[in-house]
């Protein structure tokens, strides 16, 4: 099967996924991905919002490395947002401009003709059931010199992916490692300016 990402022949089973030995991503058998329909009733089961504090904390492992790289004053969208955005509210006590954007939940397309100081994507790139294009749209969104900053769970070297919780939700489909992410900065022509190694990581658009 060809790899979603770079659509190279070079993949290999992987448990009952498959590896590509080119960018390195890790993705599911198209066949089983979940129906929009299961989709959003798997995210309306999230109890994420602004009131929840385990939920700020969370977020907070990827603001706290990012308000290193931030101008006084800047725009910012919150791409996948959810259905209770919550990172765009904490960003706006930062000095943003902030717009949310979610297929489903926030579904403004004006907003993807727009070019951002930053972009933030949490807990969303793990969805995508065609990364080639959700990437290449993602950083479009970029301004050059500007910042884009996702988290998602790495699947390291370490993590044995048989016994792995993140891959159960039938959500999460495609999965990344350090060298998916040097494949992205090199095809996009993007620095890693951050990364925790685990779960978040910051590219600057050159």
């Amino acid at each position: 099967m060809n790899c979603l990402l770079c659509h190279t022949p070079d993949t290999d089973l992987f448990c009952d996924a498959f590896k590509c030995s080119h960018c390195g991503l890790v993705f599911k058998n198209p066949n089983v991905f979940a129906t929009t329909e299961k989709e959003l009733a798997r995210y309306l089961t999230h109890q994420n919002n602004s009131e929840d504090l385990g939920y700020i904390n969370f977020l907070k492992q990827l603001i706290n490395p990012l308000t290193q790289f931030l101008a006084p004053s800047f725009s910012l969208l919150d791409y996948g947002c959810g259905p209770g955005p919550t990172l765009s509210i904490l960003m706006e006590k930062l000095g943003g401009k902030v717009h949310n954007f979610d297929p489903l939940f926030h579904p403004d397309k004006e907003l993807l003709n727009v070019k951002y100081d930053v972009v933030t994507s949490t807990e969303v790139v793990e969805h995508f059931k065609n990364p080639a294009e959700s990437w290449e749209e993602l950083i479009n969104l970029v301004k050059p010199n500007a910042l884009l900053a996702i988290m998602t769970l790495f699947l390291n070297e370490d993590v044995d992916y048989k016994s792995w919780w993140y891959k159960n939700d039938m959500t999460h489909i495609v999965f990344y490692n350090q060298k998916t992410f040097n494949f992205l900065a090199e095809k996009f022509n993007l620095e890693i300016l951050f990364n925790d190694s685990k779960s978040v990581l910051i590219f600057r658009k050159k």
